[in-house]
């Protein structure tokens, strides 16, 4: 492993991967330190827009104009969910790459 310096105290010797300390914190730990959590999975349904999109289809084979309103409600409502779900792997992966030095509880990326 490539030897990394911490940018506060500038030392080596204690520096390890930030996922590495979460896991190993007990359960009285981690709830002292949760800006060093993972970041969670939000809560994504995709129940909702799906049914949306399905009746709105539905209703746009009878000609009816809600069927408009919901193909399009339902379309938004997926591209707003889609974009929230690679936002929060983008937090994950950047997460995954953090490092933690033990000597001056800094946390920053390589």
């Amino acid at each position: 492993m490539r030897m990394h310096i911490c940018p506060v105290c500038e030392r080596s010797d204690r520096i390890t991967r930030l996922r590495a300390h979460w896991s190993a914190l007990p359960p009285q730990g981690r709830a002292a330190a949760p800006h060093l959590a993972r970041p969670s999975l939000d809560d994504e349904r995709w129940a909702g827009p799906v049914g949306l999109l399905t009746v709105g289809c539905a209703l746009l084979v009878s000609e009816a104009w809600l069927g408009y309103v919901g193909v399009a409600g339902g379309g938004v409502w997926l591209v707003s969910l889609r974009d929230k779900a690679a936002q929060t792997a983008r937090r994950r992966a950047e997460w995954r790459r953090k490092l933690f030095c033990h000597r001056c509880e800094h946390v920053f990326l390589p």
